[in-house]
Formats: structure tokens, C-alpha cells, sequence
């Protein structure tokens, strides 16, 4: 008799931490609240790479971008292609026993077919060519109802749309009913007290789409051995968020709830974590092997016993379109520029101006218990000499250990390749 669990995990699209759970309490989110009040709440939890496709594809391979590849975003043709998709969690859990099933979108790789799932459904809808979370939610609980006990353990990767800009696109109205909350780096104004009323308007559909997969989950004879997750890839599309390195754009949400194996009760897991910890972890609570390959680390014992020393001390990301490498530890952040160091995400910002585009220097410090926000670069500070050498010590060794291209000059991206390509063509039919 097969006694894995099954495992459901549902993500969406840069939303950050922003959920009521979090602190945020303008936004409307009573079912991935009740998730958190029930579950396992990671309040210390770091994307790797702050856009869709890379930090997906590792918290689904357990790898960092430089191993399996995804760097940057998965598109036909001019995307960054995984270099093993076997190293997927779908190949993983298909290998050992799982029936695997794909709900809305996966942003990992180009081509969903050279991924491990069984079943394909609802990937995509007619009207924005992307799944929405009403139409993936109402397939998953349709799964749920033609399974029985006895059948194969099941994988269901469900993902949700409606947080990407522009907000409101899958016809979520904006939500105002708790007030509207506008990121504390931004400035305070007309405009983006409507994005962020749109925004919460998405997040509440989201959290609809949950509700229906937990009222699904709680009807079927499942709901006590299913591993069911809840995270999300990044920061939401706000200057100094998404694409960049500063909390508000590596700064996730993770919730876990598995009943039978003990995460439940609305335990706070207060640990520095990176989503690249996640497939080990998940395989760890699963009681499956994870492939050799795996570089992130598992947080399993940490959750068997709260009180255990945590993992790891310091969580790493990188940006590559900016060619921009970090390190976070509880107290600091380093983050080095391999390019012009210029945060030109900086606009508009609630400070005494607004600033243009600002130089940062090569490399930035911050003292995030003293300036959470991350405005005061102090890596020129003589008082943090000694931090800011600690942190690079730090930040060198992993690039390293991951063998990072950057360090042997700039990447090449795919879409260099293709025009690199044109140019030969062009050389070779005009006989030069």
C-alpha cells in the first residue's frame, strides 16, 4: 500500500506576502487566513530570483538558476530554457508512485509537455489566454471528487493568474471594503490608491479560488493526508518590488497545512528560509527521496520539532536581467552589482522628494533591523566594515559553489544568441 500523502500546492503570481495573515489588513483573504490559522506560517520566507519563471523553477527543482537554467523568464524561443526538467517535482513525485495533475498555470518552462504531469487541466481561457483562478479552482474540485482512496497518491500544482499586472485583466472587481493599502515605499496618491485597490480586488478572487479548493478538499476523504501549500513567486509589480532585490520583491508567503503529519495549529515558523529549501522539504515530509542534484536545503526536522536549530543563516538571489547578486541574513543585506548600479525602480517613493533615477554603488548594505526599508546604504560606513566584509566572504563563496557565469563576465541570454545567430546568416549570405 502506497502511504505517501498527497500534496496540493497553489501559487500565485507576484503577491508577495499580501494576504491578511501577513499584517496586510485591508485586503479580504478568510481562506488562505484559515489555511494559516490551521496550518504552518512561514514568516521569514525568500524567493530566490524576484520574477515568475526562475523562482518557480527552483522552488520546483530545489536548484539555483545556475544549475538548472531557467535565469530569467521561459518564453518560446527567446526564453531560458530548464536544462533538466526531469529535476522537476512533477518528474519527481510521477517517478515515485504519484498521479500528477497540472490545474491553471505553470511558468517553469516553455512547454508544459516536457513536464512530468499526467493531466493537463484548464492550463489556459479563452479570454486572456491565461487561467483564471475561478475556472482552475472549479477543475481541482472536480479532481477531488473523481478520486478515490484507493487510487495512486495525487500531485495537483495549481497556479493563479490574477495577481500579474494589469490588474483586474481576469474581471475581478477592485475591493476597497477593508480600506486600501499602499506599499509604505510608495507615494500615496489617486493613482496608486486605484492600482492597489485593483490589486486588492485580484487578491480577493485568489483567495475565492482557495476557499473553493478547501471547501473541496474538506468534502472529500482526503483532507487529512493531503500536504496542501500556499505560496506565492515574488513581489507584486510595484517600483522597488518585483525585479528588484529589496525585501518587498524577494519577501514570499508559505503556508502548509498537513493534519496527519502535524503541521496544523497555526504555528509561526519564524526561520530564514529560501524557496529554494522547498522540494526538499516537501519530499523530506513526503517520505521520498530527492534526486543527488538538489542544492537547497530540507526544513522537515526544523518543522518536526519547533525549537530546532535552524538550517541555514543566510538566504542568496540574484536578478540576472540587472546582473544583480544578494545576500540576506536576519540582520543585513549585501547586494552586488555586476552591471550600472542604478535603482531606476526607485519612482515614486514616499520620501521628504521624490527621487529620479538614484546611483546606488557597486554594492549596497543595509541594516534592515534599523532601516527595514532599505533606503540608507551604508556599505561605505566605516563602523560596518567588518559586515560588509563578512557578507561579501559570504556572497562570493556560494557564487562559487553554484559556479555562477557572471563571474566569468557578462551572461549570454538566449535572445543574444538568436540575433548572433541572424548576424552569421547574414555573413554567410552576403559572402562576407
Amino acid at each position: 500500500m502506497n502511504t505517501h500523502p498527497n500534496i496540493l500546492i497553489i501559487t500565485t503570481h507576484d503577491t508577495g506576502r499580501h494576504f491578511g495573515c501577513y499584517g496586510h489588513d485591508t485586503l479580504h483573504t478568510p481562506s488562505v487566513d484559515s489555511v494559516a490559522a490551521d496550518g504552518v506560517r512561514f514568516s521569514n520566507y525568500f524567493a530566490t530570483v524576484p520574477i515568475c519563471s526562475a523562482s518557480r523553477a527552483t522552488m520546483l527543482t530545489g536548484q539555483y538558476p545556475q544549475t538548472h537554467g531557467v535565469m530569467d523568464l521561459a518564453f518560446p524561443g527567446l526564453g531560458w530554457p530548464m536544462r533538466e526538467p526531469r529535476s522537476h517535482l512533477s518528474h519527481v513525485l510521477r517517478n515515485a508512485g504519484y498521479r500528477t495533475h497540472l490545474f491553471g498555470l505553470q511558468h517553469e518552462v516553455a512547454d508544459t509537455t516536457i513536464l512530468g504531469f499526467d493531466e493537463v487541466h484548464a492550463e489556459r481561457d479563452e479570454h486572456r489566454q491565461r487561467a483564471a483562478a475561478a475556472n482552475a479552482s472549479e477543475r481541482v474540485a472536480e479532481m477531488l471528487e473523481s478520486v478515490s482512496p484507493g487510487d495512486a497518491p495525487f500531485y495537483a500544482q495549481v497556479g493563479f493568474i490574477e495577481t500579474h499586472t494589469p490588474f483586474g485583466a481576469c474581471g475581478a472587481p477592485p475591493d476597497e471594503s477593508c480600506g486600501v493599502e499602499v506599499p509604505p515605499h510608495l507615494v500615496e496618491d489617486a493613482e496608486s490608491l486605484a492600482e492597489m485597490a485593483a490589486f486588492q480586488g485580484d487578491v480577493r478572487a485568489v483567495d475565492d479560488a482557495v476557499g473553493r479548493i478547501v471547501d473541496a478538499l474538506k468534502h472529500s476523504p482526503f483532507e487529512e493526508n493531503t500536504i496542501l501549500v500556499i505560496t506565492t513567486d515574488h513581489g507584486i509589480e510595484v517600483p522597488r518590488a518585483k525585479w528588484t532585490l529589496y525585501d518587498p520583491g524577494i519577501a514570499i508567503a508559505m503556508i502548509m497545512r498537513w493534519p496527519a503529519g502535524g503541521l496544523s495549529g497555526g504555528t509561526v515558523c519564524d526561520h530564514l528560509m529560501a524557496n529554494v529549501d522547498f522540494l526538499p522539504t516537501l519530499l523530506d515530509l513526503a517520505g521520498v527521496d530527492a534526486p543527488d542534484d538538489v542544492e537547497g536545503v530540507s526544513f522537515a526536522g526544523v518543522l518536526a520539532q519547533f525549537g530546532t536549530p535552524p538550517p541555514r543563516d543566510a538566504v542568496f538571489s540574484l536578478y540576472q536581467k540587472f546582473e544583480v547578486r544578494a545576500v540576506r541574513t536576519e540582520r543585513f543585506k549585501l547586494i552586488q552589482h555586476f552591471g550600472f548600479p542604478t535603482d531606476f525602480l526607485h519612482l515614486p517613493v514616499a520620501m521628504d522628494q521624490v527621487l529620479q533615477k538614484r546611483l546606488v554603488g557597486m554594492v549596497e548594505l543595509y541594516d534592515l533591523e534599523n532601516d527595514p526599508r532599505e533606503f540608507t546604504n551604508i556599505a561605505d560606513e566605516p563602523d560596518y566594515a567588518e559586515v560588509r566584509a563578512d557578507m561579501s566572504d559570504t556572497l562570493w563563496r556560494w557564487l562559487e559553489s553554484v559556479d555562477d557565469p557572471i563571474l566569468r563576465g557578462p551572461t549570454v541570454t538566449p535572445s543574444y544568441r538568436v540575433a548572433q545567430q541572424d548576424y552569421l546568416e547574414w555573413r554567410s549570405a552576403s559572402g562576407r
